[in-house]
């Protein structure tokens, strides 16, 4: 029997820090789906079954990462799908805001890939406990 991929959305709009992600989580055995913006993100949950986790850039042009993450936890489809929050600016009220929100965690940029797979694989796990 082969295993299942779990599949992580990546909603970033920089298209070089959606590239490296990608790898990331390729090489980590991750299926991978991408949107280079909230609303693409929103359109793209609703349209992909099994999304198990989303990354998601907070500082994006439009609909920024907080008002994306806030639309996926108030979505029938969405709302248990864990969210990490990936962002250059990170400050303890901006954290504290996210995770008011339902951010499963918040993790700042430069990417460290050990601690976002760890992150996810967390993420997953939480899941299944729920």
């Amino acid at each position: 029997m082969t295993d299942v991929k779990q599949k992580v959305l990546i909603i970033e709009d920089n298209a070089v820090n959606a590239q490296l992600l990608t790898l990331f989580l390729e090489e980590a055995g991750f299926e991978v789906v991408r949107a280079h913006d909230g609303q693409t993100g929103l359109e793209t949950i609703a349209s992909h079954k099994g999304i198990n986790v989303v990354l998601l850039d907070r500082i994006m042009p439009d609909m920024d990462g907080l008002q994306a993450l806030k639309a996926i936890k108030l979505g029938q489809k969405s709302w248990n799908i864990p969210v990490i929050m990936l962002t250059a600016a990170l400050s303890s009220k901006q954290i504290e805001e996210a995770k008011l929100v339902g951010a499963f965690a918040c993790l700042p940029k430069p990417y460290d890939k050990t601690k976002i797979v760890n992150t996810i694989n967390d993420a997953l796990k939480q899941g299944r406990r729920n």
